[in-house]
Parts: structure tokens; C-alpha cells; sequence
């Protein structure tokens, strides 16, 4: 069986997986490998269907099915009309936090991936619902930590602001799931990323951590507007 053959039918289980637990998903979606890439995979849009593209070496390695259930639990957020996907709306409320300032591509990057982290979870409300949960997660998630920098500069001080969402993402997402942190791992790591950052960034840990594990399923766009002005003014007060 080939790459293109064994993907197709790994597509058509996640699809069947997903209706099964009461996440249909309607329409064309597509998917390719792509062998050079460096991360697990992605979703976007093709000739305006859902592109799901699948890192060669997820596929050799057995780890396909899960990334596609992830990938579609996106995809479904986004049909089913879920606030967390729609870009207009988070667009814009970026956009007003920032009070037309000129954004630096290094800032768009960030408040791109640290709104992804919300995308994320509600993503895994569904994704995690489905595939197994006995895996290793905790290893999987501690990837998301990483030691902060010396910040000197501004663009430093985002950068570690993004890195302390990011370990409350990882943490959060395996509290909002109720994973347990098999030997305490996950909170040795969470506990030496908090001593080497600022002290100013470590003390607001706990409301973005918080803020991923109450974050409601059911929430109307209003509701979730303010959520966001919420989110990314914390944030942004951290890199002022």
C-alpha cells in the first residue's frame, strides 16, 4: 500500500470515528504528506475545501490517526459556527487590543500561535473524547515547555510571554481532559520553567493556566469576545 493509500484510509477511520461520536463532518476534505515536514501536521484550505497535511514522518511512525482526528476536530469547530474558529472574530479583537499599533511580524507570529493555543483545547475537547487517552501524553505535552530567555529586548519579553502560555497550555489541556501527570513530570518542568522566568510573568501563571482549563464548551460570540479582550490584554500587559 502506498503513502496516498494508507492516508486516504487513515482519513476515512478518523472521518468514521468522528461521526460515531457524534462529530459528523460534511464535505470534501483532502489530504497529502509532505516528507520534509518538521512538525506532526496542519490543516488549511484548497480550492476551498479543508487541506489536511500530514508530516512524512507521523505517517511511518504510527501516529497519523490521532493527528487526523485533531486536525478534523478543527475542522468541525469551524462547520459547526464555534466561536474559538472564527477568524473574523479573532482578528479583530487582536486588532482593538492593539489599538492600530504597527505590529511586528515577530508579534503577529505570536498572537497567532498563543490564539491557536485557545483553537487547540477546544479542539481537544473533541479529538480527546475519541482517540486514546492512555498514550503518553504527559511526554507529549512537555514538549509545549521550553526555558525562557534572557529578555533584554521587547522582542524578548514576547517571546517569553508566548513561552509562558505556552506551559500553561500544555499544563491546562491536561487538566481540562483530566490527564493525569503520571510521576509528576509535568509539574517538575512547569515548577523549574516558573523559577528561571521574571518573576512578573511567573506570578500570572496561574490566570492563564485557569483561564485554559474553565475556558466554556458551550459560549456565545459575545460571550467569547470578551474572553479574548480578557486573554490578550493580560498578555499584552506582560510584554509592556
Amino acid at each position: 500500500m502506498s503513502d496516498k493509500e494508507k492516508l486516504e484510509q487513515l482519513k476515512e477511520e478518523a472521518l468514521g470515528l468522528m461521526k460515531k461520536a457524534g462529530f459528523p463532518i460534511t464535505g470534501t476534505i483532502v489530504v497529502e504528506t509532505d516528507p520534509k515536514l518538521p512538525y506532526m501536521g496542519y490543516t488549511t484550505e484548497r480550492n476551498g475545501h479543508p487541506l489536511i497535511v500530514v508530516a512524512g514522518f507521523a505517517l511511518k511512525e504510527n501516529m497519523a490517526i490521532n493527528l487526523l482526528i485533531h486536525e478534523l476536530s478543527h475542522v468541525y469547530r469551524t462547520q459547526s459556527g464555534h466561536p474559538s474558529h472564527d477568524q473574523g472574530l479573532l482578528l479583530s479583537v487582536a486588532a482593538w487590543i492593539m489599538h492600530g499599533r504597527a505590529v511586528e511580524p515577530y508579534q503577529e507570529k505570536i498572537i497567532h500561535a498563543i490564539l491557536n493555543n485557545l483553537q487547540d483545547l477546544y479542539a481537544d475537547d473533541i479529538s480527546f473524547a475519541i482517540f486514546d487517552k492512555t498514550a503518553n501524553l504527559n511526554e507529549f505535552f512537555m514538549g509545549w515547555i521550553h526555558e525562557p530567555v534572557a529578555a533584554k529586548t521587547t522582542e524578548q519579553k514576547w517571546e517569553n510571554a508566548e513561552k509562558l502560555l505556552s506551559v500553561a497550555f500544555a499544563q491546562g489541556n491536561l487538566e481540562r481532559h483530566k490527564i493525569a501527570d503520571t510521576g509528576g513530570k509535568v509539574q517538575k518542568a512547569v515548577d523549574h520553567f516558573l523559577k528561571k522566568i521574571d518573576k512578573n510573568f511567573a506570578d500570572k501563571y496561574d490566570f492563564f493556566k485557569t483561564f485554559m482549563v474553565d475556558l466554556p464548551e458551550k459560549v456565545t460570540e459575545k460571550e467569547f469576545e470578551k474572553l479574548l479582550i480578557s486573554y490578550l490584554g493580560q498578555f499584552l500587559r506582560l510584554t509592556n
